[in-house]
């Protein structure tokens, strides 16, 4: 009856670790990388950042000059380390992933929050210079330890902005940017201490301004590209389930598991039936989708199977070989 017992109980401790192992948290997610991207973990080992790296206990993010790596911390809130930045999140909650804590320890960061409604929990952006809780809109942030200077660029909503534990503060409208000129003492960026070890950073406000007409213009030409982008992806996820429902596994073209796509290549404009495939430049490509609902095995043929096979438009039917 013991043994059974003590069998029972081992199997129902793995049955519940397999139960957790397979339900991980799905944020914070690393949805983009570009360029030169590093991360260090908790154990200290820095490797070189991919998509969907998982992300657990602590993160450190470093890019290089040209790399970039946006964190999806929930289905509202993004951030992104620009390039030539450091970003650590200090703590990242086993059980839900959460991450409470962004320290931006130099270079930029930008902040993206789609709307005002309650999240989950908060995350505080902190660095030597300041710490907020980041409102909805989108912001970039900047501190720079070297110069003891940090600053907000406001392209969409409002802030308040003042140094860490200061008293002054200024209100930031989108459109608009301001900045915390600090002091360095030696290299170290100086400090009033005051009861308790809070620490305010000696230094001044510098007045609100507006941000530059060609820096505005720059954010909302790469806005109209990013929803364009996103139209498209969505427009083409819609395309994909269609397919799928209509018994299609390939999509442009659309076409079942073995069938075979023709394309015609460098065919005249002009020409909207024949694929001239007797004129220079002109040649006709085979495709069969395989059973990851991909198109491959791409075969260029001769003249006289593409000229009873290929037409001027793409056609999909199933395979002749």
């Amino acid at each position: 009856m013991l043994k059974r017992t003590l069998k029972l109980k081992v199997f129902l401790l793995v049955l519940f670790a397999g139960g957790v192992a397979s339900a991980a948290p799905k944020y914070p997610l690393v949805s983009e990388v570009q360029g030169s991207v590093s991360l260090t973990g908790k154990d200290g080992k820095k490797t070189p950042l991919r998509v969907k790296a998982p992300l657990q206990e602590q993160a450190l993010f470093e890019t290089s000059e040209t790399g970039l790596v946006k964190v999806q911390l929930d289905a509202e809130r993004t951030f992104s380390v620009m390039p030539g930045s450091a970003v650590l999140l200090p703590t990242i909650s086993w059980e839900g992933g959460e991450a409470p804590v962004i320290i931006l320890k130099s270079g930029k960061l930008r902040w993206q929050q789609k709307s005002k409604d309650k999240v989950a929990y908060n995350s505080v952006l902190r660095s030597d210079l300041y710490e907020f809780i980041p409102p909805a809109g989108d912001y970039i942030f900047e501190m720079n330890p070297a110069k003891a200077y940090g600053e907000v660029k406001v392209f969409q909503g409002a802030i308040e902005f003042s140094a860490l534990n200061g008293d002054e503060s200024a209100q930031v409208k989108s459109g608009q940017q301001v900045g915390f000129q600090g002091l360095l003492e030696g290299k170290e960026i100086a400090y009033d201490v005051l009861l308790k070890g809070k620490k305010i950073p000696r230094g001044n406000l510098t007045p609100v301004t507006d941000i530059s007409k060609k820096e505005m213009a720059l954010f909302e030409n790469a806005e109209v590209k990013r929803k364009q982008a996103e139209a498209n992806r969505e427009a083409h996820a819609k395309a994909h389930e269609e397919a799928k429902k209509a018994g299609n596994i390939c999509v442009k073209p659309s076409g079942k598991f073995n069938d075979c796509s023709w394309t015609c290549i460098g065919n005249p404009k002009s020409e909207k039936k024949a694929c001239l495939v007797e004129k220079a430049g002109v040649s006709c490509q085979r495709r069969r989708c395989n059973a990851n609902g991909e198109w491959s095995e791409e075969t260029t043929l001769d003249a006289a199977k593409a000229s009873t096979s290929c037409r001027a438009q793409v056609a999909v039917s199933p395979c002749d070989y």
